[in-house]
């Protein structure tokens, strides 16, 4: 098992600005997993409260699309969005640490065996709460990356629509 060391931490954008005296209090709460080959760690649709950071390993991301199929009505089809391994200080999951009723939008799944570092919730607040120096920074870094991911959608989603209008056209 990966252990959780300050080196690697400090390479995560999430904790970019961050001192180590800092970044050690964040590492004191997290939690390391192990999970295995073909296991989902993230399942779209349901509930979620933990920041996942990949520590060792591969995995897919997708998302599920459905797609209209000729005289036979509705299919579903996962779509995989994106590989990330621990080369890439990839971290996922985000967006449960702000909402007790958030879905994830997508499925993270374990390509390899992998292990992740586990951020909670109700332990990132209260760290947050107790040193906000480490709540903004943080915050600020997560906001800087999630404004960064909604660009790159917007114009995705831009370039999807022109191609659709242009095939449309024909």
């Amino acid at each position: 098992m990966k252990t959780l060391d300050i080196g690697f931490l400090e390479k995560i954008p999430l904790f970019t600005g961050l001192p180590k005296e800092k970044m050690e209090q964040v590492r004191s709460i997290m939690t390391i997993r192990t999970v295995t080959q073909g296991s989902f760690i993230i399942r779209e649709n349901e509930q979620g409260s933990e920041l996942f950071i990949l520590l060792d390993g591969e995995v897919e991301v997708s998302r599920t699309l459905l797609l209209k199929i000729s005289g036979a009505g509705m299919d579903q089809r996962d779509k995989m969005l994106n590989k990330l391994t621990a080369n890439d200080h990839a971290f996922f999951g985000e967006m449960g640490l702000f909402d007790e009723k958030n879905e994830r939008t997508a499925s993270v799944i374990a390509k390899t065996h992998c292990s992740i570092a586990v951020l909670e919730r109700d332990s990132f607040f209260q760290l947050t709460e107790q040193d906000k120096e480490i709540g903004y920074v943080i915050l600020k870094n997560i906001l800087r990356i999630v404004s960064d991911r909604l660009d790159k959608t917007t114009k995705d989603v831009l370039k999807l629509t022109t191609a659709l209008s242009l095939a449309l056209e024909r």
